[in-house]
């Protein structure tokens, strides 16, 4: 059965259900209520009859009973009862709707408390004209009792009166009941509507898939409200993010962490990084939510542990950066051979003796102060890398001998020092002029900081942008995005480091992290 028919079905029980409970508990209020109206009634009537003063003068001249009962009859036409039955001490009537029945002994047995006691009371018994409500009263002439009147109605007719009392209300439960219909049926539209048409089955169906999806995707996501609170997530951002499935937590950490303020700066389709402990920075990515109306309901942000990423990258680029090492080196020293073939045509053989022992020992020399005193294998491998791409690129790097590198400080992560080191270089080769180009390079300890040093001759940067280098997406090179100099700050400032920045003849980077107890060779 559809979701709008059951509905529909649903809403018309409750509706019947409830208009047929109050008609019922209608009806008999209103029966009680009549009852209680009647008996007043037929009460005020038998006290009235009994005052009468022609009732009275019949019991003295019993030649006027005739003219009594026209009399009592015509008080009950007017009234609208079933009867008023006058009768004397013993029972016997005087006055009765059918006359046959005067001069008759009372039917009921109901008679002998206003009798004999005199009382004024309502019964109900079995009479002439059938079950019946009655009212007695006491006829009382000179202070002496003559006799007793009986006013009632039978059952039959406070059954019909309650009943045509009733029937009044049937007009207005039909058209309630039709309102509620229709009501019903707008109802069951606008569900349908806001439910895209789909029955709870298929509403199911989508919710399952949509479950098994995000369970699967090997991508951590998170869905907000438009208030920033959490809707939804998976188990791959409980898992990267190292919570243990607990929504609370979960919900904590975006609101304490730097994820909600950037989420007001970056534009939709942007990618940022997120450093959220040492060693561990996700890459996120955030879509808005929005409903049929265009309104925003929500956001999306799903992500991934850039760290594994970066991994990945290092196992997939390797053979690349193998390549790009063997080809600098191999144009580099293409240059010099070029250089000693030279010397010896022209046979300056000194000279070319000479220039062969100057390679020698440069080459000697860099070898002995990045592979010697670099003890981290990632860090030697980036310097080497770097001065390869130097000398091709027809820039001096230097990397001062005094370099040294045996601890990385337990605040910074392996990978986020070779991105520190790498950002500041690269930007160095794009500051200086290839030809004439020098960028200086040392790293080493110093008073329990990790100190790093990187600067070169280039134009230096501007006073009017120096505030602005280290925010998202502002570059100076048209064709980079401007995430070095951001990424750079972030990490040290995460590894509760400083970096400072000075233009004299050139710029000068002075980056400082704490090495700390317990630090990870």
């Amino acid at each position: 059965m559809k979701l709008s028919t059951q509905i529909t079905l649903f809403i018309v029980l409750i509706l019947i259900l409830s208009l047929g409970s109050m008609t019922i508990l209608s009806y008999y209020q209103m029966k009680n209520i009549l009852n209680a109206q009647l008996e007043d009634k037929l009460m005020n009537i038998a006290a009235y009859v009994s005052e009468d003063y022609m009732v009275k003068e019949a019991f003295r001249d019993g030649k006027k009973v005739h003219e009594l009962n026209e009399h009592i009859e015509k008080i009950r036409n007017e009234t609208k009862v079933e009867f008023i039955t006058v009768f004397d001490m013993n029972s016997t009537r005087l006055t009765h709707p059918f006359e046959e029945n005067v001069g008759r002994k009372f039917k009921g047995g109901d008679q002998t408390r206003a009798l004999t006691k005199a009382d004024r009371y309502i019964s109900k018994a079995e009479g002439t004209l059938g079950t019946s409500v009655r009212a007695f009263a006491p006829i009382f002439n000179e202070g002496r009792q003559i006799g007793a009147v009986c006013v009632g109605s039978t059952i039959t007719e406070i059954k019909k009166e309650t009943f045509e009392k009733t029937q009044q209300f049937i007009p207005i439960i039909t058209v309630v009941m039709l309102m509620g219909i229709c009501c019903a049926i707008i109802l069951t539209s606008n569900i349908k509507y806001e439910i895209l048409g789909l029955e709870p089955k298929e509403i199911t169906l989508l919710f399952k898939e949509k479950e098994a999806i995000l369970e699967n995707v090997k991508e951590g996501i998170i869905t907000l409200n438009e208030e920033g609170n959490l809707i939804q997530y998976n188990k791959e951002a409980a898992r990267i993010l190292g919570f243990k499935e607990n929504a609370a937590d979960i919900s904590g950490f975006i609101k304490s962490s730097k994820i909600s303020p950037l989420l007001k700066e970056v534009q939709r389709d942007d990618v940022f990084e997120v450093k959220i402990r040492p060693g561990v920075t996700i890459l996120c990515k955030y879509n808005v939510l929005r409903n049929d109306k265009k309104q925003v309901i929500g956001q999306v942000i799903n992500f991934r542990d850039l760290t594994e990423v970066k991994k990945m990258s290092e196992e997939l680029t390797g053979i690349k950066k193998m390549a790009w090492s063997l080809r600098a080196q191999n144009h580099e020293f293409m240059n010099k051979l070029h250089t000693i073939s030279g010397l010896i045509q022209l046979e300056e053989y000194d000279e070319a003796i000479k220039y062969i022992s100057k390679t020698a020992n440069s080459g000697n020399d860099i070898s002995r102060v990045i592979t010697g005193r670099i003890k981290n294998m990632n860090i030697a491998a980036l310097l080497l890398s770097k001065y390869y791409k130097a000398e091709e690129l027809r820039i001096s790097l230097k990397i001062d001998k005094q370099s040294y590198l045996d601890k990385i400080p337990e605040l910074i992560s392996e990978d986020d020092l070779v991105s520190v080191i790498g950002n500041l270089i690269e930007n160095s080769f794009e500051a200086v002029n290839v030809g004439n180009g020098k960028v200086f390079f040392k790293i080493a300890e110093n008073s329990g900081n990790l100190v790093i040093e990187v600067s070169d001759n280039g134009p230096g940067i501007p006073d009017d942008i120096k505030e602005k280098i280290y925010e998202r997406n502002f570059s100076t090179n048209s064709n980079q995005r401007g995430y070095g100099l951001y990424i750079v700050k972030n990490i040290v400032e995460d590894a509760d480091g400083t970096i400072a920045l000075s233009v004299d003849d050139g710029t000068s980077w002075h980056v400082e992290i704490p090495v700390k107890d317990g630090d990870k060779v």
